[in-house]
């Protein structure tokens, strides 16, 4: 994936860019507690040594560096250029020359990156996959990633009547890859009705349901 296509996705109004907006919140980040708290709590673990962790659309990093905090060996990737910068910043202030962390551009949609990255342990997009236009195509890809007894750890967008229409209209007009609003959770059931297609128990991923 190149800059030149992410430019034109965002010159036709199909994506948004989150970079900035990383970039200024980066500024006053030291430490990730809260987020290595969030991920031990996901595990049940006290730590991700000898596991490996993709942070599918990383955004900030700041969840690639609480995997990398944890003992995991981590792989990074976003769409967005910016986003990756903002991933790649972390390592040279507290990983440096880590061999452990690697950080990439590339699209959770091209099929051809999906399939040379491998399986993890863990997966983790969260409030990424509504976000790329394709989002079932997005969740089939990101739960391709899971090794067998691994866990994918998603958030995606869901329509929750009058609430969703009330923050849609509080945030403004969406691009049109951004179908619907309200915020949809994780769960630790090895399948579910809605994604059971993807997250089938003999991989050992974990699906996701409405909150």
């Amino acid at each position: 994936m190149s800059n030149d296509t992410h430019s034109v996705d965002i010159q036709s109004g199909g994506r948004f860019t989150y970079g900035d907006n990383w970039a200024r919140f980066l500024l006053g980040v030291d430490e990730t507690p809260n987020t290595e708290a969030s991920l031990k709590q996901m595990f049940g673990l006290p730590d991700l040594r000898d596991r490996s962790f993709l942070d599918a659309g990383s955004g900030s990093g700041l969840f690639s560096l609480a995997a990398r905090r944890l003992g995991a060996t981590v792989h990074s990737f976003d769409y967005d250029p910016q986003s990756v910068a903002c991933t790649r910043q972390l390592p040279q202030r507290f990983f440096f020359d880590d061999k452990q962390w690697t950080i990439e551009e590339a699209s959770l949609l091209d099929a051809g990156y999906v399939t040379s990255l491998g399986r993890f342990d863990a997966v983790y997009s969260w409030g990424v996959l509504h976000h790329t236009g394709q989002m079932w195509p997005a969740v089939g890809n990101a739960a391709d990633f899971v090794a067998t007894g691994g866990r994918l750890f998603i958030a995606i967008y869901n329509d929750q009547g009058w609430v969703s229409s009330y923050w849609k209209a509080v945030s403004g007009p969406m691009s049109a890859t951004e179908c619907c609003a309200g915020l949809c959770c994780c769960c630790t059931r090895p399948t579910c009705s809605v994604c059971a297609g993807w997250c089938a128990p003999s991989r050992g991923a974990l699906g996701w349901t409405a909150a």
